[in-house]
């Protein structure tokens, strides 16, 4: 048991860090890159299109826009042991459901009840990572929180489908056996988490919940971040879901198809440590955020130009994921530091940032594989656009 005001300089933080790392790789990373390489399985079984597929991929983040204003008050009031039980026991037993799934509707039904959990996960992340670190080193822990997503990312989608599926059977084990990892990881969590010292009132006060979000709403700096972060998440998630399907489309192999997804997250994670250090080191957190986004757009951009060439559609990747979890990172640490913002209304403002995140995760996937019918390779045009739109957002006024 350790009280609030020790926990920054408790070396217990550096165990709650690994556990964050951990709980990156295993309940957000790995799983949803998982999905991203067995698209091609399950719209054989299931007899899904492009556009389906997109929705699919979207419709997990969709309940996200509901529960973030929500998830994030609730974690204030409950705080983030309970509540990173109950999620990850929530997400993992909806995961595992999208397993026993028949048909198109009744994925899309266990992707929406697993959307009501995972996309919360992060905000417990980033919020626990500021109750345990103070300020000089806020950005090295979320780099190091963002290395268990990027490390899970790469390799669920280097993996997920050419060893996990021939290994335990299929998609459907798959999905069953990531979604009981997930359930494992909230026994975890209920012991390992530091008990709280300080009482809780008994009765939930909405009143106090709608007070908190009219209030982290004025701050311009979270409207700043949220935007540039609806443009970023738009972008991955459209350009992680849709490549190793558009790359089997153009008649790439199986393995080649989806070595492009897992080069984009080995290029975020080597550089997600060292790019969210030197932002502690300048003191500047969305100068660095905006190099990222940049790079990120023109990752994209040279997607639509490469076609199926094989270097192009490397160094297109690699451009294009160098920055991404150093962003997710800064973001999270940034909103923490807003001046002016409590740690009681943290989780709040983390809610709202993740409202406007769900909306680009949800909006752009299926938004970008609708223009596949155009041409196969239109959709990155506009993931570039969401890419840019966020850099200019960052860079759009001076810090107040």
């Amino acid at each position: 048991m350790i009280d609030q005001s020790d926990r920054q300089h408790s070396p217990y933080r550096w165990v709650m860090l690994a556990l964050v790392s951990l709980s990156g790789f295993i309940a957000m990373g790995f799983p949803i890159t998982s999905l991203s390489a067995l698209f091609s399985e399950i719209a054989e079984s299931l007899d899904l299109d492009l556009v389906q597929i997109g929705v699919i991929w979207g419709v997990g983040m969709a309940m996200g826009i509901v529960t973030g204003l929500a998830g994030g008050a609730l974690i204030d009031y409950f705080g983030t042991k309970r509540m990173l039980v109950a999620l990850c026991l929530f997400a993992g037993v909806a995961g595992a459901l999208r397993g026993l799934a028949v048909d198109f509707w009744s994925f899309v039904l266990f992707s929406f009840l697993m959307g009501m959990a995972q996309p919360i996960l992060p905000l417990n992340f980033i919020k626990l990572n500021r109750e345990w670190f103070s300020s000089r080193q806020l950005g090295f822990a979320a780099g190091v929180m963002s290395v268990g997503f990027a490390a899970g990312a790469m390799l669920g989608s280097r993996f997920g489908a050419t060893v996990l599926s021939p290994l335990l059977g299929g998609w459907r084990a798959v999905l069953v056996f990531l979604g009981l990892c997930s359930v494992l990881l909230a026994l975890v969590w209920a012991v390992a988490h530091p008990p709280v010292l300080a009482p809780r009132p008994m009765r939930f006060d909405m009143r106090r919940l709608f007070s908190n979000l009219r209030r982290v709403v004025r701050f311009r700096e979270l409207w700043v971040i949220a935007l540039a972060v609806f443009g970023v998440v738009g972008l991955m998630q459209g350009l992680v879901g849709y490549v190793p399907t558009y790359l089997r489309a153009l008649g790439w192999a199986a393995a080649d198809a989806d070595s492009a997804v897992p080069l984009f997250f080995l290029a975020s994670l080597i550089g997600v440590a060292p790019i969210a250090h030197l932002s502690d080191r300048l003191g500047e957190r969305r100068p660095v955020m905006a190099v990222g986004t940049a790079m990120m757009s023109l990752g994209a951009l040279l997607m639509f130009f490469a076609g199926g060439d094989y270097a192009l559609v490397l160094i297109a990747m690699v451009i294009g994921g160098c920055c991404f979890d150093s962003f997710m990172a800064l973001m999270g640490a940034s909103i923490t530091e807003v001046k002016g913002l409590e740690m009681a209304m943290m989780g709040s403002a983390l809610g709202f940032s993740a409202v406007l995140q769900n909306v680009g995760a949800a909006l752009m996937p299926p938004l970008g594989n609708a223009l596949s019918v155009i041409d196969l390779s239109a959709p990155f045009l506009l993931w570039a656009a969401s890419g840019a739109f966020a850099t200019l957002v960052l860079l759009s006024g001076r810090r107040r």
